[in-house]
């Protein structure tokens, strides 16, 4: 009976904790649609849309514990919550090339490669077992050795420096003007939003360390709120 007080409360706490994400999320999203339509715009309204679908899945997760359905449903949060942050590097290379008239199929490639790439959740998370989730666990997702460490390094090969070598340049194809500042602060917003992807593989991985899980309980949603914001009023707030 203890055990099912704690899991509840517990289920209550990180249910509250992703309907902000989804809130600010979605309105980012409609910010940005509201105001404009080309490429660009669209391709950053769509990382906070897939943001908000993200946590309203794993919400849908944890209001499903103690069902079979609520596995199914952080797992594809977890895919879908990869292949979002991985659209910094779409929207970093579509900025880069805001002066020329690049191919569609590149845009739409681009995507579909990070969409693939994408599905190791799948293929390692459930069929070997990468992520458990189930009485068993506490409805606690736990995630394996294995799982954890092809996590950051997919991170690392396919976001981070991809990320790292189109910012560089950015920095050249804007130099010496007043857009700058907004470059400056899109790339730090980035890494800050790539600092909570990181934190919550950690986090899954790391489910006995109480201490880091408390310190990334009160960090993490400040340091993503604070992220999409900077993001939005970087290149989202009257993008050309």
């Amino acid at each position: 009976m203890l055990l099912q007080v704690e899991l509840t409360q517990r289920i209550i706490i990180v249910f509250i904790a992703q309907l902000w994400p989804i809130i600010y999320s979605s309105f980012f999203a409609y910010k940005l649609l509201h105001r404009g339509k080309n490429r660009a715009t669209y391709t950053l309204s769509g990382f906070f849309i897939l943001l908000a679908l993200t946590f309203s899945i794993a919400t849908l997760s944890v209001l499903l514990s103690y069902t079979p359905f609520a596995y199914g449903f952080y797992i594809t949060s977890i895919y879908l919550f990869f292949f979002t942050h991985s659209l910094f590097v779409i929207f970093t290379w579509v900025l880069i090339r805001l002066g020329e008239k690049s191919p569609i199929w590149k845009f739409h490639l681009g995507i579909t490669f990070y969409g693939i790439i994408s599905t190791y959740v799948f293929w390692i998370g459930f069929y070997l077992n990468g992520i458990r989730l189930d009485s068993s666990t506490g409805w606690t997702p736990i995630y394996s050795w294995f799982f954890f460490i092809i996590s950051w390094a997919f991170l690392f090969i396919f976001v981070i420096i991809p990320q790292i070598l189109l910012s560089f340049k950015l920095l050249k194809v804007f130099e010496g003007i007043i857009l700058k500042r907004r470059i400056n602060l899109f790339i730090v917003s980035v890494f800050l939003e790539l600092i909570v992807v990181f934190s919550l593989f950690l986090y899954n991985f790391l489910v006995e360390n109480e201490m880091y899980r408390t310190i990334y309980s009160f960090t993490i949603p400040v340091i993503g709120t604070i992220a999409a914001f900077l993001i939005y009023k970087s290149f989202g707030k009257e993008l050309e």
